[in-house]
C-alpha cells in the first residue's frame, strides 16, 4: 500500500504458494518473513517488492523423504529475524525450532523439543534465545554456542538435536523433584563437558597447547586471543577510573574501637612501679629484678625495630672479644665483600632487564617474548601500574631512563613479529600516554643540543654516556613509530581491499 495516495502499489498484489498466517520484518536488511499455511516460509524483500527466498513449505511436501529433513510437518507457531538479519528462526507445533541460513537458504541448525515451542524471542546481541512451550508456565533460555568457541557447519542437519529441558523451579511441588533435576542437569553438564573435551582434544591439538596462534605466511598478523576488555580498557581506563571514583571521602564510624598491645613484663606507669616498692617491702620480689626484666624486655622490642647496622657490628665486635678469637693472616688479607641486592621498582623493570641481557642467548625476534606473556595474564589497571613504574618524570632519567630504552626495544620488537597485534598496539598506546611528555621533552632537549652546540663542543658532548644513552633511546622511539605507521598502513590497505572487493561482489549478485 501507498501511504501517499491510500492505493495499492503497483507490483502488487504479490501472490504466495499459499495463504500466510504469521509476518516478520528487519528493519536493517528491509526483509519481511512471511509464515504460510504449507509450513514454510518465504522471505520478502520490501525495497524490490520481491520474493527472494523460500524455507521449507509445498516445494519439499511431494518427496517423503526430505520432508521432515528440510521442512517443518506442522503449523509456525512463531518466527524471528536475528540481529543482523542474517539468520531466520521458526518454531513450529512440531516440537522443533530451525534455524535458517538467509544468505544461503539453508537450514543450519534443527533442535528438537519434548513439548511443541509456542513463541521465541531473541536478545538483541543474539546470544540468548528465549523459548515458552506448550504445557509449561516457565520461560526456557538458551545460549548460541558460536559465541564463545568454533562451531563448524557441516550443511544441513540429517536429524534434530535433542535438548534437554529442565523444569523451572516454580513448576516444582516436592524437593524430591528439584534433587532429580538437579542432578539431571550436573549429569548432562558433565556430559557435555566430556564431549566438548574430546572435541577438543580430537580436532585442537595444535590450537591449545597454550602457545600464542603462529602466522600461517610470512607478514600476515596474529591476533591475541584475550578477552576484549583486556585491551580495550586501556585506551579508555581514564574514563573508568573517573567512573569508579567514590562520590564521596570515607567517614570514621561513630565508635571506632581502639585496640591497645600488651606484652607479658612489660611495666610502664607510675602505679605498677609503687606497687612493686610496695612488694618489695613487704618481702615479695626486689626492684632489681623487675627493672632487670624491663631492661631485657625493652632489649626486645629494640632488636625489633632498631634497622641500626652500628649497633649490629658493636655486638659482633663484642661478642667476638668476648670469645677472644684472634683473625688470622689468611682472613685480614681477604677481606669478605656484601653481596650487592638490587631492588628492582617492579616486576616489569626487572622482567624487561633480565631479557636484555639474555638478548645474546635468545634467538632473534623472541627476546622479549615473556614480557608480552607477563603482560598478558595482568588486568588492565596492573598493566598501568607496571608502565608507569619505569619512569616516574623528567627527574628520574638516571634510572628510568635505561628502563624506558629497553621497553621501547620490546614494543619496536613486537611490533616487527606482528603477534598479538592488538594487545601489542594497546601496550604501545598505554606507553606513550604514560611516558609521552617525558620523550617529547628529550626528543626536543636532543635536537637543541645538536643545533645549539658547536663542533667542538658537539665532540666533547658525543662523549658523554648520558646524552649518548638519549640518542639512542630518540633513535628507537623513532624506528618504532615507523615500524607501527607501516604495520597500520599495510593493515588499512588490506581492509579497504577487502571492503571494495565485498561491494563490487554484492552488485554483481
Amino acid at each position: 500500500w501507498n501511504f501517499v495516495t491510500h492505493m495499492p502499489h503497483k507490483k502488487s498484489p504479490i501472490m504466495l504458494p499459499s495463504p500466510a498466517t504469521k509476518l516478520t520484518h528487519v528493519r536493517d536488511s528491509d526483509l519481511a518473513a512471511i509464515a504460510m499455511n504449507d509450513f514454510g516460509v518465504a522471505v520478502f524483500d520490501c525495497s524490490s517488492l520481491t520474493i527472494v527466498r523460500y524455507f521449507g513449505g509445498s516445494r519439499y511436501n511431494k518427496s517423503p523423504d526430505s520432508l521432515g529433513r528440510m521442512s517443518h510437518t506442522c503449523p509456525i507457531s512463531d518466527l524471528q529475524f536475528g540481529p543482523d538479519g542474517r539468520k531466520l528462526f521458526t518454531s513450529s507445533l512440531d516440537g522443533t525450532v530451525r534455524v535458517w541460513d538467509v544468505p544461503t537458504g539453508l537450514c543450519v541448525d534443527w533442535m528438537s523439543f519434548s513439548s511443541p515451542p509456542t513463541s521465541l524471542a531473541l536478545s538483541p546481541t543474539g546470544e540468548f534465545l528465549a523459548t515458552s512451550h506448550v504445557g509449561r508456565l516457565g520461560i526456557s533460555l538458551w545460549c548460541d554456542k558460536s559465541f564463545f568457541r568454533m562451531v563448524l557447519l557441516d550443511g544441513t542437519p540429517n536429524e534434530p538435536a535433542k535438548m534437554n529441558e529442565p523444569c523451572p523451579v516454580a513448576e516444582c511441588e516436592q524437593e524430591e523433584a528439584n534433587d532429580a533435576i538437579v542432578t539431571a542437569s550436573v549429569s548432562s553438564i558433565l556430559a557435555k563437558k566430556e564431549d566438548m573435551m574430546a572435541f577438543d582434544d580430537t580436532n585442537g591439538e595444535d590450537e591449545n597447547d597454550g602457545s600464542p596462534p603462529q602466522a600461517k605466511g610470512e607478514g600476515l598478523i596474529t591476533l591475541s586471543g584475550l578477552p576484549p576488555a583486556h585491551w580495550k580498557n586501556l585506551f579508555h581506563l581514564e574514563l573508568v577510573k573517573e567512573r569508579n571514583k567514590p562520590t564521596e571521602a570515607p567517614q570514621k564510624p561513630p565508635s571506632a574501637p581502639f585496640f591497645l598491645q600488651w606484652r607479658a613484663g612489660l611495666e610502664s606507669s607510675g602505679a605498677d612501679t609503687a606497687g612493686a616498692t610496695d612488694q618489695e617491702n613487704a618481702g615479695g620480689t626486689s626492684t632489681t629484678d623487675m627493672t632487670k626484666g624491663k631492661e631485657a624486655t625493652t632489649d626486645g622490642w629494640d632488636a625489633v625495630w632498631s634497622d641500626d647496622d652500628a649497633d649490629d657490628n658493636a655486638e659482633a665486635d663484642s661478642s667476638n672479644g668476648a670469645n677472644e678469637i684472634k683473625p688470622s693472616k689468611e682472613s685480614t688479607s681477604k677481606p669478605t665483600k656484601r653481596r650487592k641486592v638490587v631492588h628492582h621498582r617492579s616486576k616489569l623493570a626487572e622482567l624487561l632487564q633480565s631479557c636484555f641481557d639474555a638478548k645474546e642467548v635468545l634467538s632473534m625476534g623472541e627476546t622479549y617474548s615473556d614480557v608480552t606473556s607477563y603482560l598478558s595474564k595482568m588486568g588492565p589497571s596492573s598493566i598501568d601500574v607496571e608502565i608507569s613504574s619505569l619512569c616516574y618524570g623528567i627527574h628520574d632519567l638516571e634510572e628510568g631512563l635505561p628502563l624506558l630504552h629497553i621497553a621501547s626495544m620490546w614494543l619496536l620488537e613486537a611490533c616487527e613479529s606482528h603477534s598479538s597485534f592488538e594487545a601489542v598496539n594497546a601496550y604501545l598506546h598505554r606507553f606513550l600516554h604514560v611516558h609521552g611528555n617525558v620523550i617529547t621533552r628529550m626528543d626536543q632537549a636532543v635536537q637543541k643540543t645538536e643545533t645549539d652546540l658547536t663542533s667542538d663542543e658537539a665532540m666533547e658532548e658525543e662523549d658523554d654516556p648520558q646524552t649518548l644513552k638519549l640518542k639512542e633511546f630518540v633513535e628507537t622511539i623513532a624506528q618504532l613509530q615507523k615500524k607501527q605507521k607501516e604495520a597500520s598502513n599495510r593493515l588499512q590497505g588490506k581492509m579497504q581491499h577487502s571492503i571494495c572487493l565485498l561491494r563490487h561482489l554484492s552488485r554483481m549478485v
